[in-house]
């Protein structure tokens, strides 16, 4: 059970904004707190900030930053699962890919590290095409009791969204605006934010809607 915010431009842009989201959600959001942890993974020109800290996101700072493409994730973690630095999101691969995740698959195998997001992630990374990433998912939702299996991927240049869940639809909707570039997040960040169906897959690239996919 976390909160997260995805954004991504044709440009860099100011983030701090999406980080001040971030802060409110897990203090004030719904089923606040989400204290176990923060992360960000975000690229700047060819450069990469990641960065994740044990502490509440809410009890940090972010200095002045701009970024084209990214995601941040504050954890409030599974009651089965260890408050530690290990289980902090965004999980990388060696290929240029980031990872974070909202809900709770059950009985999933872990794979090196106590973690249902990081055996998720294991389960769908190497894909050669959307429709197969969106087959991945399908697999993992059919073979695991879950609540929810809502991600934000950063897959080189692009973002790749999926709002899926099996419960409380007031949680798990993810909102986007893609009025001027494009931002997700766990909740509205104004009115111009829109609700992202149950089991629908978003490719965004330079800020646009590239792909929708149902899954």
């Amino acid at each position: 059970m976390c909160r997260m915010v995805g954004f991504c431009f044709e440009t860099n842009q100011e983030i701090n904004g999406f980080f001040e989201h971030l802060q409110r959600m897990a203090k004030m959001g719904k089923n606040a707190p989400h204290n176990h942890g923060w992360g960000i993974y975000a690229l700047f020109d060819d450069a990469v900030i990641y960065y994740r800290s044990p502490k509440s996101v809410y009890e940090e700072e972010l200095i002045p930053l701009k970024a084209r493409v990214g995601i941040l994730h504050a954890r409030k973690a599974s009651e089965h699962l260890p408050v530690s630095f290990m289980q902090l999101h965004p999980f990388i691969d060696n290929h240029g890919k980031a990872f974070c995740h909202n809900g709770t698959i059950y009985d999933i195998p872990f794979v090196s590290i106590e973690s249902d997001t990081f055996s998720y992630f294991v389960k769908i990374k190497d894909f050669s095409s959307y429709e197969e990433l969106a087959e991945r998912i399908r697999n993992v939702a059919e073979g695991y009791r879950h609540t929810g299996m809502n991600f934000l991927m950063v897959n080189d240049d692009e973002l790749i969204v999926y709002c899926g869940y099996s419960q409380n639809e007031d949680y798990y909707t993810l909102w986007y605006d893609d009025g001027w570039g494009f931002v997700v997040a766990s909740e509205p960040m104004n009115d111009n934010f829109k609700p992202m169906e149950n089991r629908t897959m978003l490719v965004v690239k330079d800020g646009r809607i590239e792909k929708v996919l149902r899954v």
